[in-house]
């Protein structure tokens, strides 16, 4: 695993995911679902254990409702 897993700036990454998926409702699994992905993937993207590359960011974004700058936006602050 790369140096940032666990910096300050990946729990911001971590924090602004989980609020999203948290405002639609839906539990891991069933984000995990409107993603097409395992409940794996999305539970070790929320527990620190995997990076988000950009494309992933995108469809995550996407499927909480939420445009992809706006989230970025949440993780600058």
């Amino acid at each position: 695993m790369g140096r940032h897993i666990r910096s300050a700036r990946h729990r911001a990454l971590i924090a602004a995911i989980v609020e999203a998926r948290n405002a639609t409702g839906l539990s891991q699994r069933d984000f995990a679902k409107r993603l097409k992905r395992s409940n794996n993937f999305v539970w070790r993207i929320e527990a620190g254990e995997r990076q988000v590359n950009v494309l992933d960011f995108i469809e995550i974004a996407k499927a909480a409702g939420v445009p992809p700058d706006e989230l970025m936006r949440r993780v600058m602050r």
